[in-house]
């Protein structure tokens, strides 16, 4: 099963990766829990669930001119949970300005869905959110 958690989310990370969060849902549990609470500086709303979690990526995606990532490392972690690292790049849709960063999620699944995903600035962070350690 660990393998095929991680393809899931694999696929689900690949399906969004050229902007659109709404190539994703189909991977989603409809209870799914979107934690932003590892994301430094973020001030916004830290934590998203169920109905909220895909207005959330879609303003997300609607923020940024060329926004895009590519998917640098999936690997599974400790019982339902998995590891994956991106590296994503846009221009601020209001400000112009060039983001060129790093993200680190934890997403646990249940019966092939993501049930949470939890985001990270840090990659040590993530990695410990899954039961791993480098």
């Amino acid at each position: 099963m660990s393998q095929e958690n991680v393809e899931i989310v694999r696929g689900s990370f690949l399906a969004v990766s050229g902007g659109d969060p709404m190539a994703a849902p189909r991977f989603y549990d409809p209870a799914i829990e979107w934690d932003m609470s590892g994301v430094t500086g973020w001030v916004e709303k830290p934590v998203y669930r169920g109905r909220e979690v895909i207005p959330f990526l879609q303003a997300w995606a609607d923020s940024w001119q060329d926004w895009h990532f590519d998917v640098d490392e999936v690997r599974d972690g400790d019982g339902e949970r998995v590891f994956a690292a991106i590296h994503e790049w846009g221009i601020g849709g209001d400000t112009g300005v060039h983001v060129d960063q790093r993200r680190y999620f934890a997403v646990t699944l249940r019966g092939g869905r993501a049930v949470r995903v939890q985001m990270f600035s840090e990659r040590d962070h993530a990695l410990t959110a899954v039961g791993l350690k480098e």
